[in-house]
């Protein structure tokens, strides 16, 4: 018994039947293949600059040069005192400050940042040490999203006077200065249209020269918790994107 035969068959014979056949099935697999390789080929980070976009599907590498401009919060324990009510006072040191770094990537995810920051402090040692410079040097690895770093800063107190009180004959509050901070320092760095959100925290310790009272601690340490919030601009992307543009038609 046999099979019906199919509509090629019945309007072809069965050699001409057989090449239909494997003629469809050849045009098929060209489609299959095409819209595959449609799928696959995506815009290159050239040609999305050059249109002024981006693809958010993908984590672009970190660019070479960038500007950091951001909050960064300090907080240490300082030492306590006794006020005039028998109640001790403990002190912190926690400068608020603008932060503007520069940073640039080497060996690819390679990455190092000097930096400066200026503020004031918050915290209620503030009549002692009411302004703060920090300039600071972090190096180690910048993915694009993830970063681990270590580095070095110096928190410097300005004006720094030793057992100011609060004007209302509060208790003597202390001073910390010549401060060396050793930190490490994990981050995450978000890309937002042509530039990046920054939020990082850092732990260490800081040493210090301790005044207060009838403490006088110059090889003071104390742990040092600081975290920084900001955004990143890529230097030189404008330049990068005009070379990467086609040159105007002219007629």
């Amino acid at each position: 018994m046999t099979a019906p035969a199919s509509a090629i068959d019945r309007c072809a014979g069965p050699v001409d039947a057989a090449a239909v056949r494997l003629i469809s099935a050849a045009a098929l697999a060209l489609v299959s293949l095409a819209s595959a390789e449609v799928q696959a080929r995506r815009a290159t980070r050239a040609e999305l600059e050059a249109a002024g976009l981006t693809d958010p599907r993908t984590r672009t590498p970190p660019p070479r040069h960038r500007l950091r401009l951001s909050l960064l919060a300090d907080y240490v324990k300082a030492s306590a005192a006794e006020g005039r009510d028998d109640k001790i006072t403990r002190f912190q040191y926690a400068p608020l400050m603008i932060d503007v770094a520069y940073q640039v990537q080497v060996f690819t995810h390679g990455m190092i940042r000097p930096s400066l920051a200026v503020g004031g402090n918050v915290a209620n040692s503030r009549n002692a040490m009411p302004g703060a410079i920090q300039p600071g040097l972090f190096a180690g690895y910048q993915g694009s999203l993830l970063g681990i770093a270590a580095g070095y800063s110096y928190l410097a107190p300005f004006p720094a006077v030793a057992n100011a009180d609060n004007g209302h004959g509060g208790v003597a509050q202390p001073v910390l200065y010549n401060n060396h901070l050793v930190q490490l320092e994990l981050s995450l760095t978000t890309r937002v249209d042509r530039g990046a959100l920054n939020f990082a925290i850092r732990g260490g310790g800081m040493r210090s020269h301790l005044l207060h009272l009838n403490i006088d601690d110059d090889k003071r340490w104390a742990g040092c918790l600081t975290l920084s919030a900001g955004w990143f601009f890529e230097l030189g992307a404008r330049r990068r994107r005009n070379r990467a543009a086609p040159p105007p038609q002219t007629r």
